[in-house]
């Protein structure tokens, strides 16, 4: 005799539960619209600072060549292109602590999304897929959902991104 846990739960259209399958099952099988909600994240684009950060350090690298292998420098021109270099290395070290600075922002926003994640998770794991009336149900309450309820749970509402930038403003 199987356990209550174990039984399928009956859909609410056709009233059966052969066809019956969790969310994770019914996504995995290639039903897309059972798709769990995406995880919170945050793209930083930092190639622009990268590039930047490489050509300062390269044009001080040459310098450092130059210097080295010519010594045809007064102490005035040596000076000048210590001086140059310096700044280079200096703009880069900077351009990199900026670069670091907006990732460690990006992560902070993608952590304040993810209590609203987690309750979509556990709602869209309690769900259930009958493949026989293509319907998304909740059988606690006998209810199947919408296409656009499912995008809802999929997405984080516009309250909670109200209240994340309001908290992101704060800090």
């Amino acid at each position: 005799m199987a356990s209550a846990e174990s039984q399928k739960p009956s859909c609410p259209v056709c009233h059966k539960s052969d066809r019956v399958r969790t969310m994770q099952a019914a996504f995995e099988s290639g039903v897309t619209r059972c798709a769990p909600p995406d995880m919170p994240t945050r793209n930083v684009p930092m190639l622009l600072y990268m590039f930047i950060s490489v050509l300062l350090v390269g044009i001080g690298s040459f310098a450092i060549i130059v210097i080295a292998s010519t010594g045809v420098l007064d102490l005035g021109g040596e000076i000048a292109i210590v001086c140059i270099i310096l700044a280079c290395i200096l703009t880069a070290l900077v351009l990199s602590f900026i670069a670091f600075q907006r990732v460690v922002k990006g992560d902070n926003e993608a952590t304040l999304r993810y209590p609203a994640w987690d309750r979509a998770m556990t709602a869209w794991r309690s769900l259930y897929y009958c493949g026989r009336d293509d319907a998304v149900f909740n059988p606690r309450t006998n209810a199947t959902l919408s296409d656009e309820e499912l995008a809802s749970l999929r997405s984080i509402g516009e309250h909670e991104k109200a209240e994340q930038s309001a908290l992101m403003a704060s800090q």
